[in-house]
């Protein structure tokens, strides 16, 4: 599997650091990942400034692994 990079500023890297250990922050980023390549396929002229990120009280279990 590729990795793929962004750079990221300082600021936002200290605040990732920063979270409780309780969050699995690569899962958050997973989802919001593949929401983002599922709107881009459907309409490839989207820029940064039409997605809007909000949170859902919805809990998905879709990422949760199964035992």
């Amino acid at each position: 599997m590729a990795k793929y990079t962004a750079a990221i500023d300082e600021d936002t890297r200290q605040r990732i650091h920063a979270l409780p250990r309780g969050i699995n922050f690569p899962a958050f980023m997973r989802k919001a990942i593949n929401a983002f390549v599922e709107e881009l396929e459907k309409n490839p002229d989207l820029e940064p400034e039409n997605f809007i990120i909000t949170l859902s009280a919805r809990k998905d279990a879709s990422d949760k692994k199964r035992r």
